[in-house]
């Protein structure tokens, strides 16, 4: 790691523990979404509600922020390991690859998304309903690899419906 870098790396891993602390404080805070691993549902430029939570209250399906070497990562919990330190199965659900993340890790959870003026309650039915069709695929494509044809067509039908709800926020 060169100076510089090793210096970059310092700078976020104080902003991030400065915005934990603020978070475990306020218990509820808004954090802007940086990439487009979340899609459908989460874009880059929209913002997330982020309420404290202890490992114990996650559920699968749950999206999750959580600490990642020098960055705040916001992904879906798509298994949950119940074993001393109580980890998790996690990833985007725009991608491929699924890691775990342990308990001590986790900032909060995701109760609502800020696109525009116009927010998401994920608490609302109907958003409880596609966050578990939601979970479900990413949980399928990650268990059965993305060779299942089938899966990767009904993902794509399911991915356009979420898109069309989600213009007319």
């Amino acid at each position: 790691m060169t100076p510089q870098n090793n210096s970059d790396h310092q700078k976020n891993n104080t902003i991030i523990s400065l915005w934990s602390d603020l978070h475990h404080q306020k218990q509820k805070l808004w954090l802007p979404v940086l990439s487009g691993s979340m899609l459908p549902l989460l874009r880059i430029g929209d913002r997330v509600l982020v309420e404290s939570v202890s490992p114990e209250n996650i559920k699968f399906g749950d999206i999750i922020v959580f600490k990642d070497l020098d960055k705040m990562v916001v992904h879906r919990v798509i298994q949950i390991y119940k074993d001393g330190s109580k980890s998790f199965l996690q990833k985007g659900d725009n991608a491929r690859i699924a890691e775990i993340v342990i308990g001590e890790n986790i900032i909060g959870r995701v109760t609502a998304v800020q696109r525009g003026t116009k927010v998401i309650s994920l608490n609302f039915w109907i958003w409880k309903t596609y966050n578990y069709i939601l979970t479900f695929i990413s949980w399928s494509s990650y268990s059965h690899k993305p060779e299942n044809l089938v899966l990767r067509k009904i993902a794509k039908l399911f991915y356009k419906i979420i898109k069309m709800l989600l213009k007319r926020m």
